[in-house]
């Protein structure tokens, strides 16, 4: 199964060592899972982190969605962390991401984010699990039949279940 990972790139409030070791435990659930995950991370970003934490813990492949056809995408995007799958531009990106993905772990909110969840809702209709740890709070809810919002412990059997 591949997971897309729907996440900030930059924390924009709260503690950043404190976050960083919520998405440890994250990723550390979802390698030890054996299944792969789907990213489109941003140099220096924690999506980048989340990659690498789940790098560390053994995890068995990273699918990268990237703009090929911008030609600026490297130097916003880190693509060595894994395999490309092109998504042609940035406007394509939550389209591509949502039909690569199998489900959706969310870690965190952001503009990006909020498209790759509207994608997930709409078209292609998949499940996103929202982490409760690494939001501010809930979507509104019209907005979200098809999120579940969850406790870190609580990852293991709904990626496994």
């Amino acid at each position: 199964m591949k997971i897309g990972i729907i996440g900030p790139n930059n924390l924009y409030s709260g503690d950043l060592e404190k976050r960083k070791k919520l998405i440890d435990e994250a990723a550390k659930i979802i390698a030890e899972s054996g299944n792969e995950i789907i990213l489109t991370p941003d140099k220096n970003s924690l999506l980048e982190y989340f990659g690498r934490k789940y790098l560390e813990f053994g995890g068995k492949k990273i699918w990268l969605v990237v703009p090929l056809e911008d030609k600026d995408h490297e130097k916003f995007l880190n693509t060595e962390l894994g395999e490309i799958i092109s998504c042609i531009d940035w406007d394509r990106q939550a389209d591509e991401f949502n039909r690569q993905s199998d489900l959706f772990i969310c870690i965190g909110y952001s503009w990006g984010a909020m498209k790759e969840i509207a994608c997930s809702q709409y078209f292609n209709k998949k499940k996103t699990y929202v982490i409760k740890e690494l939001i501010s709070g809930k979507l509104p809810e019209e907005l979200s039949f098809l999120v579940e919002y969850i406790k870190i412990k609580q990852l293991k059997e709904k990626i496994e279940g």
